[in-house]
């Protein structure tokens, strides 16, 4: 069940398929992909679909880039002491990125936590405070899931991470109690070369996010791959309406018929999604 103040890239509406580039809090309606829902954003970050944008995005209507420096912001986390976070990140970049980390204020000051990608794809996260960290690896020009989970305490503190569903890499006797968390940011935060891509985040205050359903073209919930699953790959591949799921199922960055090819052949062996959460 989702917590009344998460937050996410990507919300659905049941009937209209419309994605958010922001915050996605329970019993709201999902709105049209914009930066606006996050509490503010700064540098060349734009939202979009790869029809209308060009920019790649994994799943959903909508995805985020950022080219050069830039970020997205969260002031909702407000003062806790945890949070739980899943995003999809495009691994492409040529030198280390730090993509994601949390503050003890609003202004980018007294970071609590980061998470970096190296040009390998190996993700780590980094409790600030004491210097601690775990590392995973990912997979280079590809899609990765990548979900950690952070808290702080007095030798309970946690650091947990885990990159494309591997069981977690996590230190658990963390001596890290401080300032409380009270903003998180997305984005390019240490101004690595090239373009930085998002898809898919969403936090919380204590449960697991998990991975979407691979290949899950139409979004819906019964995690089958099936004719109505071809149906809207060839669509969008051919040029027409954009799916309301995972339609990248090659994780490349791209809706095309490797996606359609892949997905035919599931259809008609499991029928089962290739990553459930």
């Amino acid at each position: 069940m989702r917590n009344t103040n998460s937050k996410s890239i990507l919300g659905r509406t049941a009937a209209a398929g419309a994605l958010l580039l922001g915050a996605a809090f329970a019993g709201q309606a999902a709105m049209a992909c914009t930066l606006d829902n996050w509490s503010s954003n700064s540098g060349a970050v734009a939202a979009g679909d790869p029809l209308t944008d060009s920019i790649a995005r994994y799943a959903g209507l909508c995805g985020m880039e950022v080219t050069g420096a830039g970020y997205v912001q969260d002031n909702n986390p407000g003062g806790i002491d945890r949070i739980v976070a899943r995003t999809y990140f495009w691994a492409g970049n040529s030198d280390t990125a730090e993509i994601y980390a949390g503050y003890g204020d609003t202004a980018g000051g007294s970071e609590r936590f980061n998470v970096t990608v190296d040009a390998s794809g190996n993700v780590t996260l980094t409790d600030t405070s004491t210097g601690q960290s775990v590392s995973q690896a990912g997979t280079s020009n590809a899609w990765n899931s990548i979900e950690i989970d952070w808290a702080q305490g007095a030798g309970s503190g946690v650091i947990s991470l885990s990159v494309n569903g591997a069981t977690a890499s996590e230190n658990t006797t963390l001596s890290n109690a401080g300032t409380q968390l009270q903003s998180v940011r997305l984005g390019n935060l240490n101004t690595h070369t090239g373009t930085t891509y998002f898809d898919a985040y969403e936090s919380r205050r204590s449960t697991a996010v998990g991975r979407l359903c691979n290949c899950n073209v139409n979004g819906d919930a019964d995690g089958i791959v099936n004719v109505q699953d071809v149906i809207q790959i060839v669509t969008e591949a051919g040029g027409g309406a954009l799916a309301n799921g995972t339609p990248d199922c090659s994780q490349d960055g791209q809706i095309n018929v490797q996606d359609v090819i892949q997905i035919v052949t599931l259809a008609g062996t499991t029928g089962a999604c290739q990553v459930t959460q």
